[in-house]
């Protein structure tokens, strides 16, 4: 009994201290991204094409008064690449594995609400699926998004299944502008020329050499039913909130050299995703603070705070993901209607409601996944 209570006060003071030298360089690195502001040309017109993209999607969500501007938004913040062929491609990609999505999200919304067992078996199976296409296929960004929208779609009808066509066409009308706005600026702004394909080792070998990959879209996939039933079982408002959150974020590749993925790498993820959504939040907060009336100005900050976080995303101090959900978080807190919010509680609700499932996320990850320690006792039992 002593032996284990003290190998598991061990584990506890050494994820402290772990957690605690992650979040040191995490914050160190952020903060020499912020100091290199404008010091490259080639980030800064990147950071201005996905300013402009962004501003020009969320224009055009109010202007067609759509439900869910801001996904419009971070539907282009997530189309771009550098080149303009790249961003088309990329774009593409998005809006196919949205159509596909959204209509299996429709289909299945017509049962599946009525019986959660079945739609938790149906969630852990596609995000599954997302995880492992992501690593394996060359269109890994179309299944990736097939599974975000299903899960999105289901999860915003669960209370209304009647709604789900209505939920469905609105997913993509909205990626549909986003898509339009990052390829029209993209090719308008930056140079065009067709980017090589991604290499994918393919599906073949998922129960050979892929095994691997196979693991962690099941841990993954645990990962997530176990959030979602922590939040459905506290009965948590902003599930659509966390759904949308633990679909993209699990979209972390396993270690480049094929082996499985460590506690190590998902914690270094997962806290690059909670810090960069705090910080992101935290400004948009503020931004919210100041009850900004004027749409200019609003669009404005919305530029200004993508600009930075394409910045970061793209830049060489290893912390890209921590800029990356920050407009995330940016983007969905500060944009909540049909003009600039004129309260701050709605993006109260919706950052508390990303924070708190990141952070289940994060625990809940950190049980699953194996310690650096654990995969080389595997691999030496592999060897005998």
């Amino acid at each position: 009994m002593m032996r284990h209570l003290h190998h598991f006060v061990r584990e506890v003071r050494d994820v402290s201290v772990e957690t605690f030298d992650i979040a040191y360089d995490t914050l160190a690195g952020f903060g020499r991204e912020l100091l290199e502001l404008g010091e490259s040309p080639d980030r800064t017109r990147q950071g201005l094409v996905a300013a402009c993209s962004v501003m020009l999607a969320t224009y055009l969500a109010l202007l067609l008064e759509i439900q869910s501007p801001w996904w419009a938004a971070i539907s282009a913040f997530m189309s771009l690449t550098a080149t303009g062929g790249g961003s088309l491609r990329r774009g593409l990609l998005r809006m196919a594995g949205t159509a596909a999505g959204a209509l299996l999200g429709f289909i299945m919304a017509r049962w599946l609400p009525y019986d959660h067992f079945a739609m938790y078996l149906f969630i852990a199976g596609v995000t599954m699926l997302g995880v492992v296409a992501m690593q394996v296929s060359p269109h890994g960004l179309a299944w990736m998004f097939l599974s975000i929208t299903s899960i999105l779609v289901l999860l915003e009808a669960i209370n209304n299944p009647l709604q789900a066509a209505s939920i469905a066409y609105y997913r993509m009308f909205e990626v549909g502008i986003g898509v339009l706005s990052a390829i029209i600026v993209a090719n308008i702004l930056q140079d065009w020329h067709r980017e090589p394909p991604p290499t994918a080792p393919g599906w073949r070998h998922l129960l050979g050499a892929q095994w691997p990959v196979v693991l962690h879209g099941a841990r993954s996939a645990i990962a997530v039913v176990a959030v979602m039933s922590i939040w459905m079982a506290l009965e948590i408002s902003q599930v659509v909130e966390m759904a949308i959150t633990v679909a993209v974020v699990m979209a972390a590749p396993v270690v480049a050299d094929g082996g499985l993925g460590t506690r190590h790498a998902v914690a270094i993820r997962s806290l690059h995703r909670l810090l960069g959504c705090l910080l992101g939040g935290a400004v948009a907060l503020a931004c919210l603070a100041l009850n900004v009336e004027s749409f200019v100005w609003w669009l404005g900050m919305i530029g200004v705070a993508v600009w930075i976080g394409m910045h970061i995303q793209i830049g060489p101090h290893g912390v890209g993901y921590v800029g990356t959900q920050a407009a995330f978080a940016f983007i969905v807190t500060l944009i909540q209607g049909e003009a600039p919010p004129d309260s701050i509680l709605p993006g109260v609700d919706r950052f508390a409601g990303i924070v708190g499932g990141l952070a289940i996320l994060m625990v809940v990850s950190m049980v699953l996944w194996p310690s650096d320690e654990e995969i080389a006792e595997q691999k030496a039992a592999g060897r005998e």
